[in-house]
């Protein structure tokens, strides 16, 4: 199941919040190493208390498999006020049809199941659940920023985008930024993993 739900339905999704922090300090900081900041076993940095958009992946039983961030771009986001560097000549995005996707965070404990290509089939269907939740709010474009480890399994799950400035480090982890148009996202192999999650899931 997709959950899709803004930050001030908190109160009615607290179970998936909760697990959606919980997964993002263990993703984060415990297998990753990030400098987040953890509290009480969960991951919450100051964008959260913008009432971001969010999007979830649970199972039948309502244990989340993954979930990510979308925030609009005329705000705060983590591009203009934390990774500006990343977009080089490019400068800061500016746009109401433009929105952030950040804390992208996959369970890989939960479902092993990959594609030939090696890709998760529930990374697959997160991103078909982000871009088809773009279409559906109007959006043009969707930007974010991640490291080269991500961008590589964002060209191998068949996502289309352009890479926007240089390669910087972070605490030596190498970081980028990537523009996707919406309308050319998901494509058919995205598509695809969604229907084999759900076929999965529904098992």
């Amino acid at each position: 199941m997709l959950l899709v739900s803004h930050a001030a339905q908190k109160d009615i999704h607290a179970s998936t919040f909760d697990q959606m922090f919980r997964l993002r300090a263990e993703q984060f900081s415990t297998r990753r190493g990030w400098r987040v900041s953890v509290d009480a076993g969960r991951e919450i940095d100051r964008f959260d208390a913008l009432n971001p958009l969010y999007i979830c992946l649970l199972d039948q039983e309502g244990r989340l498999l993954a979930s990510l961030r979308l925030l609009p771009t005329i705000g705060p986001h983590m591009l203009s006020d934390v990774f500006p560097e990343v977009m080089g000549e490019t400068g800061i995005v500016r746009n109401p049809l433009v929105w952030e996707s950040s804390r992208f965070c996959v369970d890989t404990n939960a479902i092993r199941d990959f594609g030939d290509d090696g890709i998760n089939i529930v990374t697959r269907a997160i991103l078909g659940g982000l871009f088809a939740t773009a279409r559906s709010a109007g959006l043009e474009q969707v930007i974010s920023v991640y490291d080269i480890f991500v961008e590589r399994i964002l060209r191998r799950s068949g996502c289309q985008f352009e890479r926007l400035g240089p390669v910087v480090k972070y605490d030596d982890l190498k970081t980028v930024a990537g523009l996707f148009a919406v309308k050319e996202n998901p494509l058919s192999n995205i598509t695809q993993g969604r229907r084999a999650v759900t076929g999965l899931l529904a098992a």
